[in-house]
Order: structure tokens, then C-alpha cells, then sequence
């Protein structure tokens, strides 16, 4: 009796809620989440160097953590677009 009324109280937000959701079209969806990616891998590039062991001399650019962030970023991206 109780789930019922909560239900009849929660339905038009619900319906309004979905009707909002489904205006957006799907292509600035993309937009916005590639948009979002792109800003996060802005950030990281402009981070300083890391390096895995730092401290220990050897300073490889392959050894670079932010480029290891960047690769995952542009996978993320890359699976997003085909699937």
C-alpha cells in the first residue's frame, strides 16, 4: 500500500525525467562525453613528468606515466566511437 502511493507520488517526475533524457539527441551526447575526454587528457599531458622508481637517475620518455594515460584515454575514446 505504502510502494503504491510513493509510486503515484514519484510517476510524473519519473515520466518527466525520461521525456527530458530522451530530448537529447544521442550525437551531442557523444559530443559531450568526447569533449569531457579530450579536457581530461588536456589535464594530464599538462601534468609534470611522472616516472615509475623516480629518484632512481634514469628518466625515459617511453617510462612516462602520462603517456600511459593518454593511450588508455584514446582507447576509451576509440571503443566509445565503434561501439
Amino acid at each position: 500500500m505504502i510502494k503504491q502511493w510513493i509510486a503515484e507520488i514519484l510517476n510524473p517526475f519519473s515520466d518527466s525525467l525520461f521525456a527530458l533524457v530522451m530530448a537529447v539527441p544521442m550525437s551531442a551526447v557523444r559530443c559531450i562525453f568526447l569533449g569531457i575526454l579530450a579536457l581530461l587528457a588536456l589535464w594530464v599531458f599538462t601534468m609534470p613528468p611522472q616516472y615509475p622508481g623516480e629518484g632512481e637517475g634514469k628518466s625515459i620518455i617511453r617510462n612516462d606515466l602520462r603517456l600511459f594515460a593518454l593511450g588508455i584515454l584514446i582507447l576509451q575514446a576509440f571503443f566509445y566511437i565503434i561501439f
